[in-house]
């Protein structure tokens, strides 16, 4: 049993690294975005396989969250509030892949060209909706460290 505890800590941990280390790169490429629009032809390139760690990592603690769950880890209330945080991340996350950066990759123009006011509304968007992912992976682990 302590064996099977053991490696749920360490499968747990490796998917905050995975997921927490990566939604900040993303994060900071984004920003950089906001501040040098040529920079979105880069970020374009590297955010699938950003994203696909991301997923990976909370995959890895998802599973071995509810492992813990099975194990009989104890429902607190801040154990639920930290559930439900997750809960947000698993929906947020598909709508910044699959929604809001196929818009953004749609309406980015051409190198050298002036982008549209679309362009401009769907980044706000992006940035908002990433910045707010990121803050909750970090509230989720703050959690996580109280519990």
């Amino acid at each position: 049993m302590f064996a099977i505890y053991n490696l749920l800590i360490f499968i747990h941990l490796l998917g905050l690294a995975l997921g927490l280390g990566s939604s900040t790169v993303k994060l900071l490429l984004i920003l950089r975005c906001h501040s040098n629009y040529d920079f979105f032809y880069i970020y374009l390139k590297v955010s699938k396989l950003i994203t696909k760690l991301i997923v990976m990592g909370i995959i890895l603690m998802t599973l071995s969250g509810i492992a813990f769950l099975i194990m009989g880890y104890p429902f607190k209330m801040l154990l639920i509030v930290k559930l439900i945080l997750v809960g947000m991340i698993w929906v947020l996350g598909p709508i910044i892949d699959n929604v809001v950066e196929p818009k953004l990759e749609k309406l980015m123009p051409v190198q050298g060209q002036a982008f549209s006011p679309a362009f401009s509304k769907i980044h706000k968007q992006h940035l908002a909706l990433e910045i707010t992912a990121t803050l909750l992976m970090y509230l989720i682990t703050i959690i996580g460290v109280l519990l």
